[in-house]
């Protein structure tokens, strides 16, 4: 923890930062428990916590040399001592803060005259570089998902409803020991133009169209995937359309590299959609970054800056919607390696 932090001055005129939510804490400091914050001041690192988790805080925390406070609520124990450390500025990551617990914070510093400096990302230079051991349970979770979908393949079947393989799907991932990353994505028929359908009561029928999106997650790091899987005898504008998305995704998973610029990765799969007369159909970027959160940066849109590093996690996720009709969407984790990508999942077609 400490040596990250001590990268954060070298970027952020400060003299000190206060982290309040979980995925901060959870990337700094590696403990799975919520309910407290972290507060850097100079070479010295606070935790705050209630009395409810005491006992965590110190059996985990207890020998890392990190000073542990217990006091409530977390705000006036920052201006405590910050107030005793004779400290001037503060910076914080407002996205990652509750309106309350931001505005709360600031009050109570203004009345020592320390600033409360308002940043955005404070973290993601450090989080979007994977560690190996971080790339190793991402793999993991990716292996699992991958796994837990063949099993759903297996099992689609006509009668059987939306919400009845949403179901398996959670009762799959407890079987496996872990949870969602994110609410699953079933639906079926013309469902299946929606991108973000929510699991309904509909009954999958003969012949149908049935787009899974799933995601667990695994000692904190998630994985996503998406499969759109038909039901009986391939109709033909299914077949079109499902080649056409499967070559948009290829286009950029067999090109992609580091170095290569964020947008890069859109305009490519783009390309190809449009070239094929489905412009307006493709209504969503074509992925984004993924670790600690589901979505994390970079957005791989047409307009994203910067450009991709080795051991960025991402998904590749281009899509096609016919409005009432169906749609699909074929979407895969991988890793940006220096002259390539790695794909973790691997669940069938």
């Amino acid at each position: 923890m400490k040596e990250k932090i001590a990268k954060l001055y070298e970027k952020y005129k400060t003299d000190a930062f206060v982290f309040a939510n979980k995925t901060e804490t959870f990337y700094l400091s590696g403990a799975q428990f919520d309910g407290f914050w972290i507060l850097a001041v100079k070479d010295e690192i606070f935790v705050l916590c209630s009395k409810m988790i005491e006992n965590q805080v110190k059996e985990y925390f207890g020998k890392k040399g990190i000073h542990i406070y217990i006091g409530m609520p977390f705000e006036k124990s920052v201006y405590k001592i910050l107030k005793d450390k004779n400290i001037k500025n503060v910076t914080a990551d407002a996205s990652y803060m509750t309106a309350e617990d931001f505005f709360d914070l600031s009050d109570n510093l203004k009345k020592l005259n320390i600033k409360l400096f308002r940043k955005n990302g404070i973290l993601n230079d450090l989080r979007i570089v994977k560690t190996d051991q971080e790339a190793e349970y991402i793999k993991e979770s990716c292996r699992i998902v991958s796994k837990i979908c063949n099993i759903i393949k297996k099992e689609l079947k006509p009668g059987i409803t939306e919400i009845d393989v949403h179901y398996r799907i959670m009762e799959l991932f407890a079987l496996n020991n872990v949870k969602e990353s994110f609410t699953p994505i079933v639906a079926s028929g013309s469902n299946s133009a929606n991108p973000h359908h929510a699991s309904s009561n509909r009954k999958i029928a003969k012949n149908d169209i049935v787009m899974i999106d799933l995601g667990c997650v695994y000692k904190g790091y998630c994985s996503d995937l998406t499969r759109t899987y038909y039901l009986g005898k391939i109709n033909h504008k299914f077949a079109e359309i499902f080649e056409i998305v499967k070559k948009s995704q290829d286009s950029v998973i067999k090109n992609i590299k580091a170095g290569l610029p964020f947008s890069w990765a859109d305009k490519t799969a783009r390309n190809i959609i449009s070239s094929y007369g489905y412009k307006d159909k493709f209504i969503h970027t074509t992925g984004h970054g993924i670790g600690i959160e589901i979505h994390e940066i970079p957005s791989l849109s047409s307009n994203a800056e910067g450009v991709f590093l080795q051991n960025t996690a991402i998904t590749v996720e281009p899509g096609i919607y016919l409005e009432g009709k169906f749609g699909v969407r074929i979407e895969d984790t991988v890793i940006v390696t220096e002259n390539g990508c790695e794909v973790l999942t691997s669940a069938s077609y």
